[in-house]
């Protein structure tokens, strides 16, 4: 699953809003449903296929299983009911949870509304959602389009049935930002947020190497291990879960992104959140992430020595890595407009 989703202020409560207002809204031809308070993704993606971005979020957190389920019938009869409401011609929703795009294939039957599948890894990566597949297949091959991160996910949902295109590493559009006022003369922020599949040891035990580097780890402080704040190096700051302006205002601040995975096949946001802010990326050595960030990052293999051979190839050679993620980024707003072309006159010319 994609990492660093944050908080954008005033988003958490957009549908909500909307429902509540009482106000006759237009007939819209085309909504983004996504089943979190803010998705950068969704957002970005909202914006170039035209789309109104709206966000259901209820009950956060995984506590006990009576809540996981009230929140997920919740959001369903939510988001069944505000697509019969609004009416519009195409929704696009994020692939999970899964009940959302199955939500959407039952409104498809119902009422001939067309949807556009946007894949996000975990699906197909992470044991939680490996129940579903069989189910998610007729999700995907009864979708209008469908759009993946990778090549691998490509051919999988293909064998379904489904047509798709890979839209991987994004451009993120300008957002508002709160400056984050530096101090340290070199700097790197750890974008990821505790989860199982991130190598945060690794990264502590190199920090302890790496004294002359302020290193700024990002995520609620809430999910990490027990003893791994207390224990870090004096050299780390936890920054905890950070509204969206203070988030991009740090990372825009920093001299690197370093964003880890432990398995393949995981786009990674925090590395083309970097990428379009022109700030360097060391990230893990996989091929997706390879094939996605050609420049201006450097690839390492989750150990501590190498992350540590990253951060000092990172500051012999900062200027060019500079100059050359700002090439990266000229390449993938290139390619990106031109899938995303190709995209929008095929639902167009299905409608």
């Amino acid at each position: 699953m994609e990492r660093a989703a944050v908080e954008k202020p005033g988003m958490r409560a957009q549908a909500g809003r909307v429902s509540e207002s009482g106000v006759k809204l237009k007939q819209p031809d085309r909504i983004f449903i996504t089943w979190l308070p803010f998705s950068s993704r969704s957002q970005t993606l909202a914006e170039n296929f035209g789309a109104e971005a709206v966000y259901f979020s209820y009950l956060a957190g995984n506590e006990n299983a009576a809540k996981v389920i009230l929140r997920y019938l919740v959001m369903t009869l939510h988001t069944f009911f505000y697509v019969l409401w609004r009416r519009p011609r195409v929704v696009f929703v994020m692939n999970q949870p899964v009940f959302l795009p199955l939500t959407l294939m039952f409104l498809s039957f119902l009422t001939g509304v067309k949807y556009v599948i946007d894949s996000h890894s975990g699906l197909f990566n992470k044991k939680q959602w490996m129940w579903s597949l069989p189910i998610m297949k007729y999700a995907y091959r009864y979708s209008l389009f469908s759009i993946v991160t990778n090549k691998n996910h490509k051919e999988l949902t293909e064998s379904w049935g489904a047509k798709v295109e890979v839209l991987g590493a994004l451009t993120v559009p300008e957002e508002p930002v709160e400056t984050f006022k530096r101090t340290a003369k070199k700097a790197i922020v750890v974008i990821g947020t505790f989860a199982s599949d991130e190598p945060i040891a690794e990264v502590l035990e190199a920090c302890r190497q790496l004294s002359d580097v302020r290193i700024y780890i990002t995520g609620a402080m809430k999910k990490a291990p027990p003893g791994m704040i207390e224990n870090a190096p004096e050299n780390v700051t936890f920054t905890d879960f950070q509204p969206r302006p203070n988030y991009v205002g740090l990372v825009q601040a920093m001299d690197a992104a370093m964003i880890l995975v432990t398995h393949d096949d995981v786009m990674q946001r925090g590395a083309y959140e970097a990428m379009s802010w022109s700030v360097p990326i060391i990230t893990s050595d996989w091929p997706i992430l390879r094939d996605s960030f050609t420049r201006g990052t450097i690839f390492v293999d989750n150990s501590a020595a190498d992350i540590i051979r990253s951060v000092e190839e990172l500051y012999a050679h900062l200027p060019e890595y500079k100059a050359e993620v700002n090439l990266l980024r000229e390449e993938r707003q290139l390619k990106w407009d031109n899938t995303i072309g190709r995209i929008n006159d095929y639902i167009a010319a299905q409608l």
